[in-house]
């Protein structure tokens, strides 16, 4: 296992158990078995590794999803991901990193949404796909840490439907209308 990986994987280990806040990087180089100045060759701090985590283990992923046709199946990826590391993402959202974890996944809506837009309408004016993408990406990312920080009460079939009632049509019809 390469390094970068070692950290991000210690990292995630010791926030199952200990708050973000309360890690230091001599805690987690000790852990992951590498020298501190290891650690800053790699990243400047924790918060870069938990940029670096979010980064290589969602946004790799999602990529193929930013159409029309296959976005839900992006959205999919992301809610399984924030599932299954569930209480690192909120181990993340109960820090200091709070706003990390709410701006990368209003970056990932962002994306994925301005690729539908681009998607259903390739001549869409730019000033208003980027309209569309920061809103229907705000109201994303802010149903996703709501379904985060509410112990996933709502299943993510449930959750997915009611977001994909949401959005059906809706972005077409904005375009239609105001370009």
């Amino acid at each position: 296992m390469d390094t970068k990986r070692q950290l991000a994987t210690t990292l995630k280990e010791l926030m199952l158990i200990v708050p973000v806040d309360k890690i230091t990087i001599n805690q987690l180089t000790k852990r992951a078995g590498v020298a501190r100045n290891t650690f800053y060759y790699h990243f400047d701090d924790i918060n870069g590794l938990l940029e670096w985590i979010f980064a290589i283990e969602i946004v790799e992923q999602l990529g193929t999803y930013k159409k029309q046709k296959n976005w839900q199946n992006g959205f999919d990826v992301l809610l399984n991901y924030i599932y299954e590391n569930r209480k690192f993402c909120l181990n993340t959202f109960k820090s200091t990193n709070r706003d990390l974890l709410e701006h990368f996944l209003y970056r990932l809506a962002f994306d994925m949404v301005a690729g539908v837009v681009t998607d259903l309408h390739p001549e869409c004016p730019q000033n208003l796909s980027d309209e569309i993408s920061n809103f229907y990406g705000r109201a994303l990312s802010s149903q996703v840490v709501q379904w985060l920080i509410s112990d996933m009460r709502e299943s993510k079939q449930e959750f997915r439907s009611r977001m994909g009632r949401m959005l059906s049509g809706t972005i077409d019809h904005i375009i239609k209308h105001n370009s």
